[in-house]
């Protein structure tokens, strides 16, 4: 009787210990993601303001739902809620390369369809993370981990592919293309800015999935938990300062 009851002592020590982790260190994205959103919504409402406000609300999106999942443990809805928050988390990213494929066309009158179609396309690529996470047990949340988010190598490889062909040579494509485009002009520096932040936000997305993958690494863990997301705020911040605040 006595080892029951310590086994649920220390499983609700262990747990409120990590709501207080999972309360530190997820609401800032909620809150610095929906505070940009609101910004760029708020000064202007067209096209580029929704794409880029679009980035940052998913951002906040993806947090809120792991931070509730969290919350939820030991009932079915924090394995759906997480699975769902990573697949949001993932399809985020659709808006930087959409919002850096609208930087190099400001100047023309594009067609709304293909920019309905490439956020369709990314929408379709990003449920990767359904097909893998549930059929292939590509992320497992449930007492064997002990409600702590453990990914397959299986679905860091393909997470790591999708970003790279998708998200990282696109976006490397585009940042040239607007460095051209945008060649002497006064917001240069700021411009450098967005890119280098952008591309920093994307890998910094690549160490939070081997975070969850390399669990047995221990100085690489804590190393993530203490710098990555200040980094991450930092670099959502410049993204929205290099340029987002100052498209009209």
């Amino acid at each position: 009787m006595h080892f029951f009851v310590y086994n649920a002592l220390l499983f609700q020590n262990e747990f409120f210990v990590r709501l207080i982790v999972v309360s530190v260190f997820q609401i800032w994205p909620v809150v610095y993601g929906s505070y940009f959103a609101y910004k760029l919504l708020k000064r202007a409402k067209n096209r580029s303001t929704y794409t880029m406000s679009g980035y940052f609300i998913t951002t906040a999106l993806t947090y809120f739902l792991a931070t509730i999942s969290t919350f939820l443990v030991n009932t079915p809805f924090s394995y759906i809620l997480y699975v769902i928050s990573i697949y949001v988390f993932v399809f985020s990213y659709s808006f930087a390369i959409n919002f850096s494929w609208l930087l190099t066309r400001l100047d023309e009158k594009s067609c709304n369809t293909k920019f309905y179609l490439r956020t369709t396309l990314y929408a379709i690529l990003s449920l990767y993370v359904l097909l893998v996470a549930i059929p292939f047990n590509g992320i497992t949340l449930n007492a064997s981990t002990g409600w702590i988010p453990t990914y397959s190598w299986f679905f860091l490889g393909i997470s790591w592919t999708y970003f790279l062909i998708f998200l990282i040579i696109p976006q490397i494509y585009l940042s040239f293309k607007i460095l051209k485009v945008y060649e002497g002009v006064a917001l240069k520096h700021r411009l450098n800015m967005f890119l280098i932040s952008v591309l920093l936000v994307m890998v910094l997305a690549v160490f939070m999935l081997l975070y969850n993958t390399w669990t047995e690494n221990v100085i690489f863990r804590t190393f993530y938990v203490f710098i990555m997301p200040e980094l991450g705020v930092f670099a959502a911040y410049f993204v929205y300062k290099g340029f987002g605040k100052m498209l009209d």
